[in-house]
């Protein structure tokens, strides 16, 4: 299994009193879009593309747009403090991060995988 981090992206509070919409919905909006690196919409989407997306809809938050300008906009946590919504990175096959999601519930988080597509995934 490939290496993860938990780390947590710091929005104002008045972003996340009203969110324009849920993180559920958005993952149930996306799930099954196919992968396309440096895609961004339903016909084709990466990881951080997602994130992206997903952070603007739901936080109204405008994140990097790769994995690893996210990783470094970021604050990590332990792995204790993981709330629905934080961000999950991965050192792939490399030694610096090349994949992220997002943290829902239950050690499960949301990606785009590159052989999957946008799939809900286990962390254990």
């Amino acid at each position: 299994m490939a290496c993860h981090s938990t780390r947590k992206i710091q929005v104002n509070s008045s972003n996340t009193d009203e969110p324009k919409s849920s993180l559920q919905q958005h993952v149930n909006y996306w799930m099954g879009t196919p992968y396309r690196l440096g895609g961004s919409t339903k016909q084709g989407i990466d990881c951080s593309g997602l994130v992206c997306a997903i952070y603007l809809d739901v936080y109204r938050v405008k994140l990097p747009r790769t994995s690893a300008a996210q990783f470094a906009s970021s604050q990590k946590i332990s792995e204790k403090e993981v709330k629905e919504g934080d961000l999950v990175f991965f050192k792939i096959g490399t030694t610096s991060i090349s994949h992220v999601g997002i943290y829902l519930k239950e050690s499960k988080f949301l990606h785009a995988s590159s052989s999957k597509g946008v799939i809900v995934s286990s962390l254990q």
